[in-house]
């Protein structure tokens, strides 16, 4: 991964998230940890509340989807608050740039 740590990478996928959510008009973007090594991202915006699942992948590699469990266990926990469910796919280079666009999942 050259200078990108895991740590590192998934705050890169991290930032060109919440980066897109700010300039699509989210906002109160909160990044909150739900479980050892499980990260997330809460905003509102005019579509409504949304709770983020960000997975950060290094090109070439392609991303690959929550399992069915990860989705429901996250589809429930928005649920509870009345957000809506996603998973965001990051493509980022060995700079951290953003590869192609965020590809996003709605869950639930």
């Amino acid at each position: 991964m050259g200078n990108l740590t895991s740590e590192k990478l998934e705050l890169t996928g991290e930032n060109h998230v919440e980066a897109w959510l700010k300039e699509n008009g989210y906002e109160n973007i909160v990044r909150a940890e739900a479980a050892p090594a499980e990260r997330e991202i809460r905003a509102t915006g005019t579509l409504g509340d949304m709770l983020i699942q960000v997975r950060t992948f290094l090109h070439p590699n392609r991303p690959f989807r929550l399992s069915e469990y990860e989705s429901h266990k996250l589809a429930l926990r928005a649920a509870r608050i009345k957000n809506s469910a996603y998973a965001a796919y990051v493509v980022v280079n060995e700079e951290g740039e953003l590869v192609g666009e965020i590809t996003w999942e709605r869950l639930g």
